[in-house]
């Protein structure tokens, strides 16, 4: 018999190796977070599986489901003995938890290797996804943390998880920034709604803590959408103001966008170049010639004042905030979010 395990039980375990056994496309468009996949099929076998079952039915379609993978058996079964010898339980999962990861799990539990199938497989998965963020309201609490740009919203996120404080950095796990520059700094991974959404859900049951701080968000990022549900439960959360002066929300924009990244005048001007519209023929060319002449705190200073504020302005002043802190130093920043977040959680002596 087939050892089983549902997705719940799945989730709580601390030490697990979670195979997926579909082709490689199926993983590419979402997985498990952490899965590796092990596929018995390649995108190409699938297809001409999938065809011999619709027009020869389901015998014809296991026949060459067997020659194909029958080949791979034993440089799996060599991958499978590798994997073994860490002390996590081996899980593996298909697309509902039928036949290829019955199939799987069967020949090799044969051999020796002791194998669990994931019941329901990656549609259970995405069923327990879907009905977590539902009900996230029942799990966790926002504190949101919102203001200008060049404030330090993702810098005090970071600091406060060195601290211990629960984080959730939205746009990381979307590969996303949400300036035009935000192409001078990340790369060009193309991450699928699915695959952010599992990152999004391991991170969420990961984390103990009711109260988890945030950054504020659009709902869209880049590609990426925010689950409706979370959005909502951040719109209705805690909310903190971060203020800071124009000389130090330049200079923080200067050292994220020039001095962190090599070779930043090209990525610059093309970033330059997306605001053509909004600033005209005019601004960009003044900005090409100050970045030929790296002064770059001017065109932080100048995009700060006349783009981003009255671009934000709106979406800053439509909260009520449960606190606001205007600060020089970020450490000050970090250390009145840190108190008021262990006053939420009941950490307070």
């Amino acid at each position: 018999m087939l050892g089983k395990l549902d997705i719940a039980e799945v989730m709580k375990l601390d030490t697990k190796m979670i195979i997926d056994v579909r082709s490689p496309l199926e993983y590419e468009e979402g997985t498990i977070e952490g899965a590796i996949n092990i596929p018995l099929l390649n995108n190409d076998e699938r297809a001409e599986i999938g065809t011999l079952y619709k027009q020869q039915g389901p015998q014809v379609a296991k026949v060459r489901g067997l020659e194909i993978v029958s080949p791979k058996l034993p440089s799996i079964y060599k991958q499978l003995l590798e994997l073994s010898r860490k002390d996590c339980k081996l899980i593996i999962f298909c697309a509902k938890g039928g036949l290829r990861s019955a199939t799987f799990v069967s020949f090799f539990k044969v051999l020796g290797l002791e194998l669990y199938q994931l019941d329901g497989g990656f549609k259970a998965y995405r069923n327990y996804l879907l009905n977590y963020l539902r009900d996230i309201h029942k799990h966790h609490q926002f504190i949101v943390l919102h203001g200008f740009t060049g404030v330090g919203k993702t810098e005090v996120l970071k600091l406060l998880e060195e601290r211990g404080v629960a984080v959730v950095n939205l746009e990381d796990l979307a590969s996303n920034k949400g300036s035009v520059f935000g192409a001078t700094i990340e790369d060009s991974h193309r991450l699928t709604q699915k695959s952010f959404e599992s990152a999004l859900l391991k991170q969420l049951v990961d984390i103990k803590e009711r109260y988890i701080v945030v950054e504020s968000e659009s709902k869209r990022l880049g590609r990426i959408i925010i689950p409706n549900e979370v959005f909502d439960a951040m719109t209705n959360g805690k909310h903190i103001l971060l203020e800071a002066s124009v000389e130090e929300r330049v200079k923080r924009l200067v050292v994220d966008y020039v001095e962190n990244i090599e070779n930043p005048d090209e990525l610059l001007i093309k970033s330059i170049g997306h605001l053509k519209k909004r600033i005209g023929s005019k601004k960009v060319q003044q900005y090409h010639q100050w970045i030929a002449e790296k002064k770059y705190n001017l065109i932080a200073e100048e995009l700060v004042l006349e783009y981003y504020d009255p671009l934000y302005q709106h979406s800053v002043e439509k909260y009520q905030y449960n606190l606001k802190i205007n600060y020089g130093r970020i450490e000050e920043a970090v250390d009145k979010i840190h108190s008021y977040y262990q006053e939420m959680e009941g950490k307070t002596n």
